[in-house]
């Protein structure tokens, strides 16, 4: 009989409230026996918050960075540190429902060609965040607008079904995955689009997509790390990004889906007074040269 395999658990922190503490806390009432291990790593926070959470959870490995490099960054350096075949990575701001990893694991079990599976999202209220968890790759267009990809399912799925791009709020990947590809691009900072990019190297290399198993349920606030950056940083980093996802996946077309994404955010600019100064950072951060 083939022994199940182990999962280790990833969570990053930059900041935040007692949100990361219900994270951690669900790990352990919920995480099920196979989670054989869990890191949280701070990422340069520099408020005595990955301390007092240290102190807190004597049973989780806590890592202090220096400094806040980008979320891919902390995330690889968790993964290198925990153990298990499986890692799953979860944002701080999310929370394990009973057997909710479980349903992950067999689904891998039962598929090895998966390269990895995440839960359904929901909100605090129990609304599902399907439309915004569950996308279709971002096409050329949707880009020049300055879109995400379209919700990939008007309905919650009801059976393990492929999905193109989750959301890396919840993730269960096989570590062979991971480091095949070799983890998140530190390169997209402070975050925001790394897991696109995840997801469409995947595709492209023909290494399949994740499934979403609708069996397991994570709940999710949301918002929380683009609160703490605060608008105008969050709009320049999200935009700044997006241009360096269109680089890398889009190169023959990357001048002209990079022109309409600036006219796009200035077009924003125009049309909401509030926030007139923050989308005209953003377009700045965009540029329009194609090299990576």
């Amino acid at each position: 009989m083939v022994k199940p395999a182990a999962i280790g658990a990833v969570v990053v922190r930059y900041r935040g409230g007692e949100e990361v503490a219900r994270c951690l806390q669900s790990l352990l009432e919920d995480g099920g026996e196979r989670l054989a291990g869990i890191v949280l790593v701070d990422s340069g926070s520099e408020d005595g918050g990955g301390e007092e959470l240290a102190g807190r959870f004597p049973a989780v490995t806590t890592l202090l960075l220096q400094h806040n490099r980008s979320f891919a960054h902390a995330a690889n350096t968790g993964t290198e540190t925990v153990p298990g075949e499986l890692i799953l990575l979860l944002n701080p701001d999310a929370r394990l429902t009973a057997g909710a990893l479980d349903a992950m694991a067999r689904h891998l079990d039962e598929h090895s060609r998966c390269p990895g599976a995440v839960p359904l999202l929901a909100a605090p209220d129990g609304r599902s965040q399907h439309r915004w968890q569950l996308r279709r790759l971002p096409r050329p267009v949707d880009l020049a607008l300055g879109r995400p990809g379209r919700p990939a399912f008007p309905e919650p799925p009801r059976q393990p079904t492929p999905v193109e791009q989750p959301a890396a709020a919840a993730w269960l990947v096989r570590r062979s995955v991971w480091e095949g590809f070799g983890g998140l691009d530190p390169r997209f900072q402070p975050a925001w689009w790394e897991d696109v990019d995840f997801c469409a190297r995947l595709r492209a290399a023909g290494a399949g997509a994740f499934t979403v198993v609708p069996e397991a349920t994570v709940v999710h606030e949301g918002g929380v790390s683009a609160a703490t950056l605060g608008n105008r940083a969050f709009l320049e980093a999200y935009h700044r990004n997006m241009a360096r996802y269109v680089r890398r996946h889009h190169p023959a077309q990357a001048g002209a889906i990079l022109r309409g994404l600036r006219l796009s955010l200035l077009a924003r600019a125009l049309l909401r007074p509030g926030r007139t100064a923050a989308y005209r950072a953003a377009a700045r951060a965009v540029g329009v040269k194609t090299g990576e």
